[in-house]
This record gives structure tokens, sequence and C-alpha cells, in this order.
């Protein structure tokens, strides 16, 4: 999946370690990209420490209220 992600975008982000998921929703306030462009790790308000996407958090996909039908 190919999604993009830009700074000020709420995001919810999930992880699951044996079938206790752990989801978290926030604005994003920073993103690091690895040497072959890719999101590698993404800073979320609030929160001191960065998710790395290969460390199995995945995003999730929601429907915006507010979008237009």
């Amino acid at each position: 999946m190919n999604m993009s992600v830009f700074l000020g975008d709420v995001v919810t982000i999930m992880k699951e370690d044996n079938s206790n998921p752990t989801m978290v929703t926030g604005q994003v306030s920073g993103v690091v990209l690895d040497d072959k462009k890719q999101l590698e790790r993404i800073y979320i308000h609030g929160f001191d420490s960065p998710f790395y996407m290969d460390r199995g958090w995945l995003f999730v996909e929601t429907e915006d209220e507010d979008a237009e039908i």
C-alpha cells in the first residue's frame, strides 16, 4: 500500500503483538525517510519517541468523516 503522510495529518497506526493490538491516533509532527526514500519512522505529537515502521507499525485506513461524497 502506498500512502502519503504529511506534517499535520491525523493518522492512526497499529501494531499487533500476540493478538493484542495497540492503536495510536494523533497528529504527525515529523517523518524520517530511509536511503530508499521510504518511510522509516514517524513522530506523533505528544509522544517523545518515534514509531519505527520496520518494527511492525502499520497505518490504519479510516474514513474521513468530512469527506464529500
